[in-house]
């Protein structure tokens, strides 16, 4: 079909990328046509497979006479301009090829596409398999261009010289976890392919699911790592890795699942998106614990992160549209490089640093936020000169300086001063009590808005059940007695004035 006068793989792949049909393409209808029935479909790429893994001897097209091939195309051996394909193409077909694989001393195999050398099983067509059993020194290898669905079932594999399930080369990778089994996968610590880099590896899309449970350990670089996109849908997945825990270098989506991962670099990161719609996440990790080059956004779930240098970062935009955030880093909690928008959900944040970080804007629309960031220069909530914009939801945020909400905000701000850990702040407008919370740690300086925060009102502050302060809301931005806004990074170079600001907490009128 390539007009190298030879039948192999490459014609495989020619007549797949057709089928599929990428752009392109070109192939002679009339060599291409294995059965002779006058078209190009699905059925004889699995013939042609068949062919070149000596399941068959013969083609039928050899034995039959053949019809004209729709449309129609002059037999040559040069590839002739792209056609359309004249039947409707079974992308599901690979669903048919049903197998098995017993892991063991003696490693047995069913299904088409499927052989074993040694202690490698090597996978070469599409297909649906069930794997069973331990392998202490080998790997499950898939290279295919078409999909392959693996279904652990009680699986123990690991490899000491590259991924226990490395995914070479396939149209979509599949994981799933079978109900109420539990399986292991780990690495070793070098290995043969470094073009490999996680115990659980892809160079395509691969995705995880199931009702099981997986215990994955990469000890060379990752654990679950994807040259193109991950997607995990549901399942019980503990990850430890050297380095990162879930790599991708396209995107990552968590659509479910009770996901823990320990990782000695990031616990999750992507190259592009980051999409979370539901599930669990517990991050330990010595760097970021979710990091995304590109767009980072929760919709649903639960992300508890229990240590990490920095917390959830993207390098252009975060959004939070719901779900819940617990959230404890060293330095800033939420990071962003241009912009930090808050819809809805519940955030929880201590950090070291800024607890919420934009190097953009930062829109606060819906949800529950408590932020309590650094001592000066940092704080809960900052975004150096760029607009703090609060037109709903709730917010506290707390630490040495944060930055001034903009007065084209269309809630109420109060400013107010600081406080000690493990005080119970409450604020009440006459006997109705809007907020009651309790510090996570000291603070200087807090911004604080809810929807109950009104104009004109007038509010008592009291901390431990005795009366703090009184403010009315006379403006959209209400000074009670803290401070906000100051230079770039929360103040002026070097952290500020001795005390954090000029005598008074901040520039008078502030």
């Amino acid at each position: 079909m390539n007009s190298d006068g030879k039948v192999n793989s490459s014609d495989m792949t020619l007549m797949n990328r057709y089928l599929l049909q990428q752009p392109g393409v070109s192939i002679n209808l009339t060599f291409a046509d294995l059965n002779a029935d006058g078209k190009v479909t699905s059925t004889d790429l699995m013939i042609l497979k068949k062919y070149l893994l000596r399941i068959i001897k013969d083609l039928p097209v050899e034995t039959q006479v053949p019809t004209t091939p729709e449309p129609s195309s002059t037999p040559t051996s040069t590839p002739v301009s792209s056609p359309t394909p004249t039947a409707t193409i079974d992308e599901e077909a690979w669903k048919n090829n049903t197998g098995t694989i017993e892991l063991g001393d003696t490693i047995k195999v069913s299904g088409e596409g499927i052989s074993v050398n040694g202690s490698v099983v090597t996978i070469t067509a599409g297909g649906d398999h069930l794997v069973t059993g331990t392998l202490n020194s080998g790997m499950i290898y898939v290279d295919t261009t078409e999909r392959v669905k693996l279904r652990l079932n009680g699986v123990n594999i690991k490899n000491p010289n590259g991924p226990a399930i490395y995914f070479y080369n396939v149209d979509k990778g599949f994981i799933t976890i079978e109900k109420g089994t539990v399986n292991y996968l780990s690495d070793g610590s070098k290995y043969t392919d470094e073009g490999a880099k996680a115990a659980l590896f892809s160079n395509d899309d691969l995705e995880l699911k199931g009702k099981g449970t997986l215990y994955v350990t990469g000890n060379y670089k990752h654990g679950i790592a994807s040259d193109d996109d991950i997607i995990i849908e549901n399942g019980d997945i503990y990850v430890t890795a050297v380095t990162d825990g879930l790599h991708a270098n396209s995107g990552i989506k968590i659509k479910g699942g009770n996901i823990t991962v320990t990782a000695k670099s990031d616990a999750i990161e992507s190259e592009k998106d980051f999409k979370m719609t539901d599930g669990t996440l517990n991050l330990t990790a010595d760097d970021d614990a979710i990091h995304a080059k590109e767009d980072l956004v929760i919709d649903g779930g639960v992300i508890n992160v229990l240590k990490c240098y920095e917390g959830i970062e993207s390098k252009t935009a975060i959004t939070v549209n719901g779900g819940k955030i617990n959230l404890n880093s060293n330095e800033d909690g939420l990071n962003a490089g241009k912009v930090i928008n808050i819809n809805g959900g519940e955030l929880y944040i201590t950090s070291g640093y800024d607890a919420i970080d934009s190097n953009g804007s930062i829109y606060i629309n819906g949800g529950y936020t408590m932020a309590f960031g650094g001592n000066i220069p940092e704080g809960g909530i900052d975004c150096d000169w760029n607009p703090l914009i609060i037109n709903g939801g709730t917010l506290i945020a707390a630490g040495g300086s944060n930055s001034s909400p903009s007065t084209s905000s269309t809630q109420c701000t109060v400013l107010l001063g600081s406080g000690t850990a493990n005080s119970v702040v409450s604020i009440k407008k006459g006997d109705t009590e809007i907020i009651s919370f309790t510090a996570p740690k000291n603070y200087q300086n807090m911004v604080f808005t809810c929807p109950d925060l009104v104009l004109n009102a007038t509010y008592v502050v009291y901390k431990n059940g005795v009366q703090s302060v009184t403010f009315t809301t006379n403006s959209i931005i209400t000074n009670a007695g803290g401070s906000a806004g100051g230079f770039p990074g929360g103040g002026f170079p070097g952290g500020g004035f001795p005390g954090g600001g000029f005598p008074g907490g901040g520039f008078p009128g502030w």
